[in-house]
């Protein structure tokens, strides 16, 4: 075997690149804490990576990822149990249960439709979005990019997120 041949250990690690969005995703609706869902999202890159050899081509890998994720979030959830802000074991499980992963062609058809009714944001809305849930940063950050107060962060995403969901289900629906 050639020694710079990849392994499945860095086929594995590839698909967590690729898929991290949506795994870190995840994890934020489990733990909207961005410094904790960070740490879990990289406790959930050192697992993925060391059972690495347990992941089976052609499956769903982010189903897999996020079922490590879970346990990653059940972690943290025990290590701080006074923490106020965070769901309950029980909750988290539930909401566990109702995820289904989507198909590729759902996937696909999803993601189009979002870059669609993203387009459509008005350029300060979309501005806001990017800065939030591409590059992470908190809502006092984006306050302070813009020269907006938090409170108006707060307003223009949740505005954002109500007008992008209904958006997306108009446009699910009209191609079917």
């Amino acid at each position: 075997m050639n020694s710079t041949a990849p392994t499945h250990r860095d086929h594995v690690n590839a698909l967590f690149v690729l898929h991290s969005p949506r795994i870190r995703g995840f994890i934020l609706s489990l733990l909207p804490n961005m410094s904790r869902a960070d740490d879990v999202m990289q406790e959930t890159f050192l697992t993925i990576s060391a059972k690495a050899e347990d992941y089976e081509r052609e499956t769903n890998f982010v189903a897999w990822a996020c079922t490590i994720a879970r346990y990653k979030v059940l972690e943290e959830c025990n290590r701080n149990q006074k923490t106020s802000l965070m769901l309950s074991p029980d909750v988290i499980e539930a909401v566990c249960v109702s995820h289904s992963p989507m198909t590729p062609d759902e996937e696909e058809s999803r993601l189009a439709a979002l870059k669609d009714c993203m387009d459509a944001l008005a350029p300060h809305t979309r501005r806001a979005v990017e800065l939030r849930y591409s590059r992470a940063h908190s809502a006092a950050e984006i306050a302070k990019l813009l020269g907006w107060s938090t409170d108006s962060v707060y307003v223009v995403l949740s505005r954002a997120r109500t007008a992008l969901q209904k958006c997306i289900t108009t446009h699910l629906k009209a191609v079917g």
